[in-house]
Formats: C-alpha cells, structure tokens, sequence
C-alpha cells in the first residue's frame, strides 16, 4: 500500500514531491511479539517443570526424614532393651544392677572372693556394646610366657565357670598380650601364645565345667588392640589380658 499525498510546493518549485509511507515496520513488530511470546511460553514450561521437580524433591526428603525419624526410634528401643538386658544378666551373676556404681560394694559370692583376695585390681567386670565383659590380667590366671592356668587361675576359673552355668547366653573368649616379642618353641609369636591361653581357658570351661561347646567361641589377638600403653610396664601389664564377654541377644 502506497499513499501519495501532494503538499503546497514553495513558491519556485515546480515539481510536486511525493512521500512514501510502508507497511514493513510491521513485520519486525510481529516477530518481536511472536519471539517474546515464544519466550513467556518457554519460561512458563521450565517453570512449572521446576516447580513439580521441587516438589517431587520435597516429598522424597520428607520421606526419608521420616524413615530416619523411624530408625532413629527402633535403635533407641533397641539400645534401651539391651541395656535392660545388660542389667538383668548383671544382677543374675553379681548382684548388681550398675556395674560401676555397685560393684565393688556387691556381697555376691565372686566379687567377695575377689575383695577378700585383692584381686579387684587383676579382674574387672565391665559392661561393653556387646553384652559384660569380665577381664583379667593374665598374671592372674597363667604364668609369665605359659598358656598353663595357673593355681590360683584355676580356682578363679571355677568360681567363673560356675556363673556362666547359670545362663544360656554365647560366650567369646579373647586372648591379648602386650608388644614385646616372644620365639619359643611352644609359641613362636604373641599371636600363638594369645590363641593357646583363650583355647585353654575355652576347654576347661567346656571339659571341666559343662558349658556347651556350640555357646564358646576363641580368638586370639595377639598384641593388637591393646587398651593401654606398651611404653611402660604397667601398660604392657594391662595389655596382657583374657576377656570373657558373655553376649546379650
């Protein structure tokens, strides 16, 4: 479309001028509209994508807080029932229900034995994730670089024996030593010495007391894990140990 429109020409002119007006602006209007249309879409549909993203999200965390919520109440009922467990077998075998309050001062048959012969500093009885624990300074129970039991081992292991007739629960003997090294025929290294004192505490339990073999496991540890210094002589002392864990279910 072209519209002529003829002015007043000045006076000298003779010649009328003519003044073209077009149409073409029209096009870039419109693919300026369709191209900003095109983008208001686009912006839309990634931003209702992101939105059901972020909820989808949203509900997966809220679902996991929730099954953590859960575990988090059925490993608390599980350590509550543990330690009601711990505390029922201590007073079955000891007389006690707080091991570290109440020990030392139990009238139980065993624990007098051990107050009365000094010994409340060679045994401990101690509660662990596992069940109680009842742990001796090997000095007590064998002779220095021997899996012998000793004398005075043996009637401690008798008074021991006697105890774990009373329950049913599985029972982990452990042997350490501390890290100073031993090449002996009998025992070529700690980690035989350590195997063959569990081994003979083990047997005895079974042969001599009647324990059943299927509840008593063994393992030797040699002088890993200790739980004390081997820099000095009391902490290499300490090291050297037998561990009988009676185990809560």
């Amino acid at each position: 479309m072209v519209l002529d429109l003829r002015f007043d020409q000045p006076v000298g002119e003779s010649q009328d001028k003519e003044i073209e007006l077009s149409n073409s602006w029209m096009i870039t209007y419109s693919d300026m509209i369709t191209i900003m249309l095109c983008f208001f879409m686009v912006f839309f549909i990634l931003s209702a994508t992101e939105t059901d993203t972020l909820q989808q999200l949203q509900m997966r965390l809220t679902a996991r807080v929730s099954n953590l919520d859960q575990e988090v109440d059925r490993l608390t009922m599980e350590n509550t029932r543990l330690e009601t467990e711990k505390q029922q077998l201590a007073q079955s075998l000891f007389g006690v229900n707080n091991l570290k309050e109440n020990a030392t001062n139990s009238r139980e048959d065993f624990i007098v034995f051990l107050r009365e012969n000094d010994l409340m500093d060679q045994v401990q009885i101690l509660e662990n994730d596992r069940g109680l624990m009842i742990r001796f300074k090997d000095s007590v129970l064998f002779d220095s670089g021997s899996a012998e039991v000793s004398r005075q081992g043996l009637e401690i292991m008798e008074r021991i024996g006697g105890k774990l007739v009373e329950v049913t629960n599985p029972v982990v003997v452990e042997g350490y030593t501390d890290n100073v090294p031993i090449n002996t025929t009998a025992y070529p290294s700690n980690w035989e010495l350590s195997s063959a004192r569990a081994i003979t505490v083990a047997r005895y339990l079974i042969y001599d007391m009647g324990i059943e073999d299927d509840r008593i496991s063994v393992t030797g540890f040699g002088e890993q894990s200790p739980i004390d210094t081997n820099e000095t002589p009391e902490g290499r002392a300490n090291n050297r140990r037998i561990e009988i864990t009676i185990l809560t279910p």
